[in-house]
């Protein structure tokens, strides 16, 4: 009798597919949870502000090019990727013609 038990197969019945379907959607929708927590954090790290230093920022133009002229100037004082105030007649290496 022990041989005909152990030659049986497991019986599925709809609860446990329905189960292992569950399962299936869970693991995906968590994987996209994390991917757009990723996505946030990639986002964050790319708008992140660089130092004045490391961008080589001085508070006179060069070569006629001026923070004033570039796209990422938010007057009076401001950049969009350079920490800190930032002079209309200054320049960086992040420099982008507007």
């Amino acid at each position: 009798m022990s041989g005909a038990i152990s030659n049986m197969t497991s019986i599925r019945t709809p609860a446990s597919r329905m189960a292992s379907r569950r399962g299936v959607f869970g693991l995906a929708a968590g994987a996209l949870a994390l991917g757009s927590l990723s996505g946030a954090g990639l986002a964050e790290a790319a708008t992140a502000k660089s130092t004045q230093k490391a961008v080589d920022y001085q508070s006179h133009p060069k070569g006629g090019k001026g923070c004033n002229t570039c796209n990422a100037f938010q007057p009076p004082s401001k950049c969009k990727t350079v920490e800190g105030p930032v002079e209309a007649s200054g320049w960086c290496n992040k420099y982008k013609k507007s």
